[in-house]
């Protein structure tokens, strides 16, 4: 396990970190990737997480937006609903037919009762300085936020810890050698979790941040929930 550290995605995030420690950039994107990492053998218990999803327009974060985002916040194990938040975001990118049925987002909605994209993304940014980020297939999130990132502040990548329901849910799955299905709400039934409506980012959030918890128990029980296990079956 120890190996794995040494030349691993971890190492390259805290060389990229070093890279740009020099270089000054605007609140709260400073605060944000000056923070140090948390220790990768503390217990995931312990920190501050922040779980949060996005409903866009499409998968090409080149081409598409984010229509809506919603987080929750998790602390000491647990769900702070007093955090959570959701924002829609006005948009100038059409909005197809097979995208609306999806999420039900209507241009006249998002225009009358949307944020402005950049200040959603800074109240975003915000929450998520010192805390893990958590997505339920985060590629998705992953991309949109980063090419907000090299967008607005010329960076690359955002050097943050992510951590992956789906993935993780993948590696147990692996030791079960069970369910193909990797949708969110199927994978909370099989933790016998509540059904949810689906494609509203709060809502969504909310699921992922209750799946969590759930697999911390299912993997680890009431011994530590080391940080790294998680990091790793996340990359996988």
């Amino acid at each position: 396990m120890l190996a794995w550290f040494k030349s691993t995605p971890l190492k390259q995030l805290e060389a990229q970190r070093d890279r740009i420690a020099t270089q000054v950039y605007p609140e709260p994107l400073q605060s944000l990737v000056s923070t140090p990492l948390a220790d990768t053998l503390t217990d995931a218990r312990l920190l501050d997480v922040i779980v949060l999803d996005f409903e866009t327009n499409g998968l090409n974060p080149q081409v598409h937006n984010v229509l809506s985002m919603g987080w929750v916040e998790i602390t000491n194990g647990i769900i702070n609903l007093g955090s959570a938040r959701h924002y829609l975001i006005r948009s100038e990118t059409a909005i197809t037919g097979d995208s609306a049925m999806i999420h039900h987002l209507l241009p006249e909605q998002l225009n009358k009762a949307g944020l402005d994209e950049h200040r959603a993304f800074s109240q975003l940014l915000k929450a998520m300085v010192g805390k893990i980020v958590i997505a339920h297939g985060s590629v998705i999130e992953k991309g949109f936020l980063e090419h907000y990132i090299n967008q607005h502040y010329h960076l690359s990548s955002l050097p943050i810890l992510w951590l992956d329901t789906l993935k993780i849910e993948q590696y147990r799955s692996q030791i079960r050698s069970t369910k193909p299905d990797w949708r969110l709400a199927s994978v909370r039934k099989c933790y016998h979790l509540p059904d949810y409506p689906a494609h509203h980012a709060l809502m969504d959030a909310i699921a992922t941040a209750e799946l969590y918890l759930a697999q911390l128990h299912g993997l680890f029980g009431s011994a530590p929930a080391k940080l790294e296990v998680l990091i790793k079956a996340s990359q996988r």
